[in-house]
């Protein structure tokens, strides 16, 4: 199982409880699907391996490259990515694109498109590719969409949203 998660715009908050939740299901590989915002957001990301291309708002990419070098368990991949996870191929891209995102969707190239931008979650089906946005963790929500994650079965070809507002923080006092 791998987590997908787009949109963090700096949020620390949602983004560390996104992490928990990825922890307490025993989810490792994440991607993340740009708009991280700071380079210095990716610290929070240790313990994971990780694969992030860059967002209409992430604007020091050098940053995020020099950062994901020394931090050495992400992988940042730039605009989009193609990568194969336990022999599934997936492709992603944050989504400002409308025509990158297009092309990989219909390609026929890819099971799995991840994608962002939009801060709504949601999975289609395009022939046989699946294209999945897991919503957001922070910025700008017009239309009262909810905080969420994705996480995804890969084998099983499955994918399982997770709404922030509806998980309890652990009592940091336990």
């Amino acid at each position: 199982m791998i987590g997908v998660l787009s949109d963090t715009h700096n949020n620390s908050a949602n983004l560390t409880l996104g992490l928990q939740i990825f922890r307490a299901r025993q989810v490792d590989r994440l991607v993340h699907c740009g708009d991280v915002t700071s380079p210095l957001m990716l610290e929070l990301l240790q313990g994971f391996q990780v694969w992030l291309v860059k967002g209409n708002n992430d604007y020091d990419w050098m940053g995020f490259r020099s950062e994901a070098r020394r931090l050495g368990n992400i992988q940042y991949c730039g605009k989009d990515a193609d990568i194969v996870i336990d022999r599934h191929r997936i492709a992603v891209c944050h989504g400002d694109d409308e025509s990158l995102l297009d092309t990989l969707a219909h390609s026929k190239l890819f099971e799995w498109v991840f994608h962002g931008h939009s801060h709504r979650s949601d999975l289609e089906m395009i022939g046989k590719t699946r294209i999945l946005n897991p919503g957001a963790l922070g910025g700008r929500h017009p239309h009262g969409e909810d905080r969420s994650v994705a996480i995804v079965n890969l084998a099983a070809q499955k994918a399982e949203f997770i709404t922030l507002d509806a998980v309890t923080p652990p009592d940091p006092r336990a």
